[in-house]
């Protein structure tokens, strides 16, 4: 149901739409008397606004408003419920996959997320954001997540420190005013499975509404040895009044993860040995727990002004401990250390006060943002341990003979610290010329104090002050209701963390991102293509190469991503996208590396994937039958260009059936994932740390709404 109201203009989309109402059915044009109609102005939300099956609807990633598809002056590639459900994601790692121009970057043994995007990014680069509010380093599984949007090229202006590839935000599932309860588990070929409970509904006559979710996985490990055990917590509450609105969120997790580094590479090829064995031991991993609180306030002030209020609580505290491999000499043997890290915290506290305007001045409209904000951002580890060496043939590994006990406590890179404290003031106008034109101009104003050190007794190795201003313009253009093109610049801003290893110091990154777009609407509306060309530069890199860390002058991406998504009828939903991106050092200024491709960037990746719902006769329930085919090129293993992980290829497939059995609904789901059991290597974080991607998977899962 589409909601009218009298408050802003009606858009050209709506305006062409409605006038078919202003005449009356039986008349024609030639006889209706004109004379005898009444003029009226009616307004409306913008049409097409709402997520549909794989179409994602409107976003707010790139300005904190809702925006249409068509008036966003940036790509913004959504991964929307539904298609969630049909890829069968667990993890944000799982949802990534079938986005355009994004690979899978280092993600410490599995037990942190990490993308590149657009050419740049890393497991620590605090790219991935919730609801809008930055994430210390960690893995997402999606209980509480209703959908994914990733905002491409820089977006400091909006989100302060971020490299220029762009953020990821997952949108937390809200309360809703209708009961709903929602209990859902699967199992997996690997073993084991997971579970979870999500009930929502009003709390009386008091227009408050709750959220409870819990959530619990126990996986075996699909290599020859380990488990992962999480457990998720979330309560949420919003409470809606005449022009108030609240909402608050909570949530607490728990977990025991499998901290693996994959395999090795000697001589520019993989190790030749099952994919499934591994080179460390059983206690190789990380246990700890998270806490988040988000509460947002908003008042409307005015019919035009609205005022906002949002703060944000997110600490990860954590141990780790790993077989460190530090070589695989060619007659097969791996030379490995004992460490250990103990007491990691890691956390961000975010507050920002913003104003909202919709407002017509001198006749012309101007959609306003005036903001403040504050992030303390601050990663501590206390204790840091290095144990014994020893040897393991990789052909016939002995387990066991590898343990933490007796490591020497290593008192100058322990007690570390790196905090970094922003504050900033920004402001953002949308300038309406008329239906067709949006021309955007903004800026922000950030100062920014880091302070880190390390050792015990603790010395100091960065104490620093900076301040930056953070342009950002764009041109819109609407060349007809279904049709958009656009250009658009911006900045990023990142002050470099000392190196965790030898504690050097490096001059913050600067990042710059030009784009040009086009955007169009398809088959009434139900299908969003995108073609987008993009140009980023970045001074001052800090890439590491087998942990350690180095500055290098400057590194660019060139690209054009194409993307078509929604629904191509009624029942056949459709994700098609293709990303060209050329990534290289630019200019080397203490090493040899100049021309060199950037690690774990594919030059082409495409998807592709399939939704249809089978016309069979509702009595027997609904079938759904789909599957995608995702390619990711050849990337280079390191900065150096030493070795290359090939191409691949993977495919998935599903079917499910949703029917009446139990409650409103029960819905039973098959997935296969990696159709055909490819052999591939999605990312690296040095020759001795190549992820294994996972073999085929079938997994079966069940729910039951009511």
């Amino acid at each position: 149901m589409r909601h009218f109201r009298l408050t802003r203009p009606l858009p050209l989309s709506a305006t062409l739409f409605l006038l078919p109402l202003a005449v009356p059915v039986s008349a024609s044009a030639e006889t209706t008397d004109t004379s005898s109609l009444t003029s009226i102005t009616v307004t409306a939300d913008r049409l097409g606004t709402t997520a549909e099956g794989y179409r994602p609807g409107a976003s707010d990633t790139v300005t904190g408003r809702s925006t249409d598809f068509l008036d966003q002056a940036r790509t913004v590639d959504a991964i929307t419920p539904q298609l969630l459900s049909d890829i069968g994601a667990d993890s944000l790692t799982d949802a990534m996959a079938y986005i355009p121009g994004v690979t899978q970057a280092n993600t410490m043994g599995g037990t942190e997320a990490g993308f590149v995007k657009r050419g740049f990014g890393s497991n620590s680069d605090g790219s991935i954001l919730r609801d809008g509010i930055r994430q210390p380093r960690n893995t997402f599984p999606l209980f509480t997540t209703e959908r994914v949007e990733v905002l491409k090229g820089p977006g400091s202006f909006r989100y302060g420190i971020q490299e220029p590839g762009g953020v990821i935000n997952l949108v937390s599932k809200k309360p809703q005013y209708t009961w709903q309860r929602h209990i859902s588990g699967n199992t997996s070929s690997f073993g084991g499975g997971r579970a979870s409970v999500d009930v929502t509904g009003p709390l009386g006559e008091t227009g408050a509404a709750f959220r409870f979710i819990v959530g619990q996985q126990d996986e075996t490990y699909w290599r020859n040895f380990g488990n992962d055990r999480q457990t998720v917590i979330a309560p949420s509450l919003t409470w809606e009044r005449d022009d108030t609105r609240l909402w608050f969120a909570y949530e607490y997790r728990d977990y025991d993860l499998v901290l693996d580094r994959g395999t090795a590479f000697v001589d520019g090829e993989p190790i030749d040995v099952p994919r499934h064995r591994r080179l460390d031991e059983d206690w190789s991993g990380v246990e700890g727990h998270d806490q988040s609180f988000t509460a947002r306030w908003e008042q409307d002030l005015t019919p035009d002004w609205t005022s906002r209020l949002t703060y944000g609580w997110n600490r990860r505290q954590y141990d780790d401990g790993q077989p460190r491999v530090l070589s695989v000499d060619e007659d097969g043997t791996a030379t490995r250390r004992a460490d250990a890290n103990h007491g990691f915290d890691r956390r961000v506290i975010y507050t920002a006060a913003e104003l909202l305007g919709d407002v017509t001045l001198a006749g012309t409209r101007h959609e306003m943002t005036l903001g403040m904000d504050h992030e303390r951002r601050r990663d501590y580890l206390a204790d840091r341990y290095r144990g014994a060496t020893d040897t393991i043939s990789v052909d016939s590994p002995r387990y066991g003979d590898l343990d933490i006990e007796g490591a020497t406590y290593q008192t100058r890179r322990s007690h570390r610290l790196d905090e970094i404290n922003s504050t900033a003031a920004y402001v953002d106008d949308n300038i309406h010329l008329g239906e067709r034109w949006i021309v955007g101009l903004g800026g922000r104003y950030q100062a920014t104090e880091q302070y880190g050190g390390q050792g015990r007794p603790f010395e100091v190795n960065s104490d620093t002050d900076d301040t930056v201003f953070l342009p950002h313009a764009n041109l819109l253009y609407r060349l007809d209701p279904q049709t958009s093109v656009y250009a658009s610049y911006s900045e990023s801003f990142v002050p470099n963390s000392p190196d965790s290893d030898s504690g050097r110091t490096f001059d913050p990154e600067e990042g710059r991102g030009w784009e040009l777009g086009l955007k169009r609407r398809l088959l009434d509306d139900r299908l969003e293509a995108s073609l987008a060309w993009f140009d980023i530069t970045k001074e001052n890199v800090v890439v590491a190469d087998k942990g350690v860390s180095r500055a290098i002058g400057k590194s660019g991406s060139q690209g054009v991503e194409l993307a078509l998504q929604g629904q191509l009828t009624e029942r056949l939903a459709l994700l098609a996208n293709y990303a060209y991106t050329d990534a290289e050092i630019l200019d080397d200024g203490e090493g040899s590396a100049e021309g060199n491709a950037l690690p774990n960037v594919a030059r082409h990746t495409a998807s592709l994937r399939l939704a249809q719902t089978l016309p069979v006769d509702p009595d027997y329930g609904r079938w759904r039958i789909g599957g995608g085919v995702r390619y990711v090129g050849e990337r280079e293993g390191d900065d150096a260009n030493s070795f290359t992980l090939d191409d691949y290829t993977v495919a998935d497939a599903f079917i499910a059936w949703d029917n009446g059995w139990l409650g409103d609904n029960t819905h039973l789901q098959l997935d296969v994932k990696n159709l055909f059991d490819t052999t591939y290597y999605p990312s690296s974080g040095g020759d001795t740390r190549v992820v294994v991607g996972e073999p085929m998977e079938v997994a079966l899962r069940a729910g039951v709404t009511f």
